[in-house]
């Protein structure tokens, strides 16, 4: 929540200590408020954590440019948002920054043209460059813009259209994930640890633990889990976003690999959808 967009506020400071996070608002006719909320590493039911996530509110799979701001005076540091949640969001930022959990930052970032900007608390650290943030206070006004927003990604989830970004262009939709998986550059080679961030039945966004240097158009061999069933198919190099954050595009699938895969995703899709809306319920 801030000063653009809530009414009330009109200056606004914060800090973050591993014990707790202080936000410290002036509002208008000089009065001052202050919210304070519990900043714990350990496991918490419904929050994200770190290596594994259990969340409330679904996430879903979006494109924009976005920003984060460390300090008050500083300029944000360019990044995209990867995906969205009525409570957090997925942020890949284009150079590593120094983060630690529980860290207050001013996030920044548009959707469909949307601008938004909210206070972001690091929840989950993927990489030096990947970082999941939770959004601790929202006023309703922009927790209402959220929502709708996610009520047209689901609609072009639904719809299956033809989806368009600055980096890529696909034929099917695809899906916000969190499921481990591993990449293999030449046969007898050991796997690369990875996680897979988002997939369809055409391919798959990845988080490497380790950077490696692959060049687009090379083909290696992935395997990912989905609702525990195994997957193994290669992946051509499509879109390199950094040394540990690669886009694959499937390739050399058969009929049969193709149809499991598509009916996979499909049920990730249901059960996303009916996930949000069992959220939006209980609120």
């Amino acid at each position: 929540c801030f000063r653009q967009n809530c009414d009330f506020l009109t200056d606004a400071d914060w800090h973050s200590s591993i014990g707790r996070a202080v936000l410290r608002c002036r509002v208008l006719g000089g009065a001052s408020a202050e919210f304070q909320w519990a900043c714990s590493s350990r496991r918490e039911k419904g929050r994200l954590t770190m290596g594994k996530e259990q969340r409330c509110n679904p996430r879903f799979e979006c494109s924009g440019a976005a920003g984060v701001q460390i300090e008050r005076d500083a300029d944000p540091s360019p990044a995209r948002i990867v995906n969205l949640s009525l409570d957090g969001c997925l942020i890949a930022l284009q150079k590593p920054l120094s983060l630690s959990q529980d860290t207050i930052v001013e996030l920044t970032f548009t959707i469909n043209d949307q601008p938004f900007r909210v206070w972001g608390r690091v929840r989950a650290i993927r990489s030096d460059t990947t970082v999941g943030f939770h959004f601790p206070l929202l006023c309703e006004r922009v927790r209402t813009r959220i929502a709708s927003l996610i009520e047209q990604l689901i609609d072009d989830l639904l719809s299956k259209d033809t989806l368009t970004c600055a980096e890529e262009q696909r034929r099917y939709p695809r899906i916000a994930c969190n499921c481990t998986a591993g990449i293999r550059m030449a046969a007898g080679e050991a796997f690369v640890p990875a996680s897979v961030v988002n997939l369809s039945a055409g391919g798959c966004l990845m988080i490497l633990e380790d950077p490696q240097r692959l060049p687009r158009g090379r083909t290696v061999e992935l395997a990912f889990q989905i609702n525990r069933l195994p997957f193994r198919v290669h992946g051509q190099v499509k879109t390199i976003r950094s040394e540990t954050r690669v886009g694959f595009q499937f390739s050399h699938m058969d009929e049969h690999l193709q149809r499991r895969l598509e009916g996979q995703v499909e049920a990730l899709i249901r059960n996303l959808v009916k996930r949000y809306q069992e959220s939006t319920i209980a609120c």
